[in-house]
């Protein structure tokens, strides 16, 4: 049984990374170069970012974390134009809501039913903590900066 339930959350976890690698890269078209997942359970620093909360079969977060100046370059483009500054928080959590629609519907495709919650914001000095693990991924983009995304597992 045990053995069963290790496997099954590897599983969990091979989809989790493979649903969002796939979302990021048909939403955020630039070239870029991912760096190979780590996991980690330590807490998680975050300058500035969104959370979006899971439930269902899996249960936990996707945060998505970079540079304010990355998260303005990536809505350049998206919507071709500078995003004003008092928009970004706003661009910032459709992004996340973006993504984390993008991975559950990649999810429901392999039979892993979840739901997401509101985005939210986060801005400042910030430590995540409270989390069993942390699958990361470093996207490198060309010409914009880093993006770090953190799949945050509680089983």
């Amino acid at each position: 049984m045990i053995a069963s339930a290790e496997q099954s959350s590897n599983e969990m976890i091979k989809e989790l990374y493979n649903g969002s690698i796939q979302t990021i890269k048909h939403i955020i078209t630039a070239n870029h170069r991912f760096t190979a997942p780590q996991i980690t359970t330590g807490g998680i620093p975050v300058q500035y970012g969104v959370l979006v909360g899971y439930s269902g079969i899996f249960k936990g977060e996707l945060v998505i974390q970079a540079d304010a100046s990355v998260f303005s370059e990536i809505g350049v483009l998206l919507y071709g134009m500078p995003l004003p500054e008092e928009m970004l928080d706003s661009f910032t959590g459709e992004l996340g809501n973006m993504l984390a629609g993008g991975l559950s519907t990649y999810l429901a495709n392999q039979g892993i039913e979840t739901d997401i919650t509101h985005p939210t914001i986060l801005n400042g000095d910030t430590k995540l903590s409270g989390f069993k693990r942390a699958l990361e991924v470093t996207i490198h983009y060309q010409d914009i900066g880093d993006m770090k995304i953190s799949i945050l597992l509680n089983d």
